[in-house]
């Protein structure tokens, strides 16, 4: 059963004995985890790729048509024959905007 060996004890351990060490470890390491540790180690050397931010696209501003006398009229009689619940829901000013 192996210890867990804190930093500070690996530091003071000299360079060769840390190779043998890694070593070891290495050979009973079975193939597919080498393989994904070659890659991670491989990808980590490599430059990281940096976002290039696009500028937000201006908001176009949607002109409503105005309306007459009769629709605003014809929209307040609709939102009248709505129940209470369904007018909480739908303000009348947002009624007569659409």
């Amino acid at each position: 059963m192996m210890k867990l060996i804190s930093l500070k004890q690996y530091m003071k351990m000299s360079k060769p004995a840390l190779i043998r060490k890694i070593t070891k470890t290495l050979r009973v390491m079975p193939k597919k985890k080498l393989a994904v540790l070659c890659y991670n180690i491989t990808k980590s050397k490599l430059p990281r790729l940096k976002v290039i931010k696009r500028k937000a696209l201006p908001k176009r501003k949607i002109k409503r048509k105005k309306l007459t006398p009769k629709e605003k009229k014809a929209r307040i009689s609709l939102w009248n024959m709505l129940t209470p619940e369904e007018q909480k829901q739908i303000p009348l000013k947002r009624m007569l905007s659409f």
